[in-house]
């Protein structure tokens, strides 16, 4: 969920979902999808073992908390999404954890036209993203907004999504290999479309039998089956007012 906003959405605190302290790799962040999602991911097709580390107290975090996240992440501005690694690392903003986690964990292309498409493909995902979050009810989206998000908004990006699928040269955004590309862009498409708005990847076969191979990631699908995930806060129909 975002930082800087006040949320009438209770998201649960520590205590209730995080993981047995069993993992050294610490992911913080709310238990909640939200702009964390991605990051899961990522570390779950790479297979990168993580921790949930949540703060007490839920959203929106308490003084206490913003303290301990600088105090790691050392931003005075906001930390989280922020991962720490086991080795002492620290990579704090989400986009930037994000390109960290695909290095780390050879999600990310190395040829100079492929890492363009990749971050052109991130920035596609964070514009169907920031429109997402302009409709959540439970911040302050109207219902006009909410219906354009539906009928309109949604459809074109979806639409642009779907267009650079087709073009490429494989089962995946960039050729036939799983990269942080595809899961920045199943991100945007399921946990701020698809899930929210109920029968939205009709019509865009291409799409949705693109999500299904994302999914049978092995990585992706076994964090997906995990307590972790089920304890997680999702964004639904709820929070378009359904």
């Amino acid at each position: 969920a975002p930082t800087n906003q006040a949320s009438s959405i209770a998201i649960p605190a520590a205590a209730q979902h995080s993981q047995p302290n069993t993992m050294t790799n610490k992911f913080h962040y709310y238990a909640a999808t939200g702009r964390g999602h991605a990051i899961r991911l990522a570390l779950s097709a790479a297979n990168i073992p993580f921790e949930d580390e949540y703060p007490e107290g839920g959203f929106p975090p308490t003084a206490e908390a913003k303290d301990l996240w600088r105090s790691i992440g050392k931003n005075t501005t906001t930390n989280i999404p922020m991962l720490q690694m086991a080795d002492g690392r620290v990579f704090t903003q989400s986009s930037a954890v994000l390109r960290a986690v695909a290095r780390i964990g050879g999600l990310m292309p190395t040829d100079e036209g492929e890492l363009y498409m990749t971050d052109k493909l991130l920035a596609d995902a964070e514009d169907l993203r920031g429109e997402g979050y302009k409709s959540f009810v439970a911040w302050g989206a109207t219902e006009e907004a909410v219906e354009a998000f539906i009928n309109k908004v949604l459809p074109l990006h979806f639409g642009n999504l779907e267009r650079q699928l087709k073009e490429s040269t494989g089962d995946y955004f960039i050729g036939d290999s799983l990269t942080i590309a595809d899961i920045a862009c199943y991100d945007a498409i399921t946990n701020f479309g698809s899930n929210r708005v109920i029968g939205s990847l009709d019509g865009f076969e291409t799409l949705k039998a693109w999500v299904d191979k994302v999914e049978s990631n092995e990585g992706i699908k076994n964090y997906m089956s995990s307590e972790s995930f089920a304890g997680l806060w999702k964004f639904g129909p709820d929070t378009l007012g359904k």
